[in-house]
């Protein structure tokens, strides 16, 4: 049975007509050193923020990043996902291991 829920209710709990999507890349790096992981990865977060988008998340073998709108009630959309693919390709310091499909960040969850 579904629960009613006011209008007021499901924005504040960014849920259906307020739900924010975003996807989870993950990555592997050919990087040298930690000059060039931090250049890789000040790179992206420009690339990222001139779409209005947001990157998180990091590991040392194995770096998974949840990549989201910057805007308050903002999405991902799959035209994002493809500039950042595209954009990842494009560098050789990463191999694109898996861009995953869009998905509602509230209900994201990692394993540890």
């Amino acid at each position: 049975m579904s629960t009613y829920r006011s209008k007021r209710s499901r924005k504040k709990l960014y849920l259906d007509e307020f739900a924010v999507f975003g996807f989870v890349i993950s990555l592997k790096l050919n990087t040298d050193n930690d000059e060039q992981l931090e250049e890789f990865i000040e790179s992206l977060a420009y690339f990222a923020e001139s779409r209005h988008l947001l990157v998180g998340g990091g590991r040392t073998d194995r770096i998974e990043l949840v990549v989201g709108s910057s805007l308050r009630f903002g999405s991902a959309t799959d035209h994002d996902r493809l500039a950042i693919k595209q954009w990842v390709e494009s560098r050789e310091e990463a191999d694109v291991v898996d861009i995953g499909a869009l998905v509602d960040l509230h209900l994201l969850e990692f394993d540890d």
